[in-house]
């Protein structure tokens, strides 16, 4: 790994636990009633997701430069699911004058963002940045099939709640998002520590 490409996975590694960082202590924060503190932990949680993106396209674009790009800008959806979903929370505690105090509606388009972007879209996004690490063999295969798994079963999961088939943001659903929450920090780690990416030759996709 040359020395520019090995800056932009250490990156790429300290944006992941970015995102896991603020996306867990924005939980907490809503439930006490920080709407702003909420919202700008979720800021920083859309610009990891964005940054994430660009940078793992960069890095995996000579091995599958679509499925790359595709994944970058999945993340960049993402982000901006996450951003809306800021908006109706925020606008609430400003018109109650008060930033601890969050209105049911708001709480509620709050939730709908959270499933679609945090949901729905990082399921897909998932499966594609597995699917491209398991045919580039660059990274442990594992690593790879545990991507496609966790974001698939992510996926199915958040499908269930949207139908009202599992209780939403409930037990099981917690349980579904453990190996996708496993893979990107695996994933993070790897990027940390600079480990070597194996050549490959270059994919179609």
């Amino acid at each position: 790994m040359t020395p520019s490409l090995r800056r932009q996975a250490l990156l790429a590694g300290i944006l992941y636990l970015v995102t896991h960082v603020t996306s867990v202590l924005a939980v907490p924060a809503y439930a006490q009633g920080w709407i702003r503190a909420g919202v700008a932990l979720e800021f920083a949680l859309a610009i990891g997701c964005v940054g994430t993106g660009v940078l793992l396209w960069r890095l995996l674009q000579e091995y599958a430069p679509t499925r790359a790009l595709t994944f970058a800008v999945l993340r960049a959806v993402e982000a901006a699911v996450i951003l809306a979903g800021t908006l109706p929370m925020l606008a609430s505690a400003g018109a109650q004058g008060a930033s601890w105090l969050a209105a049911g509606p708001a709480a509620a388009l709050h939730t709908a963002a959270f499933l679609v972007g945090q949901g729905l879209v990082i399921g897909v996004n998932t499966v594609v940045l597995g699917w491209l690490l398991w045919d580039a063999r660059i990274l442990p295969r594992a690593l790879a099939a545990l991507g496609v798994a966790g974001g698939a079963l992510v996926f199915a999961s958040d499908l269930a709640q949207l139908w009202g088939a599992i209780p939403l943001n409930g037990v099981v659903a917690g349980i579904a998002a453990v190996p996708i929450f496993a893979f990107e920090i695996w994933l993070a780690v790897l990027l940390l520590i600079g480990r070597p990416w194996r050549g490959a030759p270059a994919l179609a996709v």
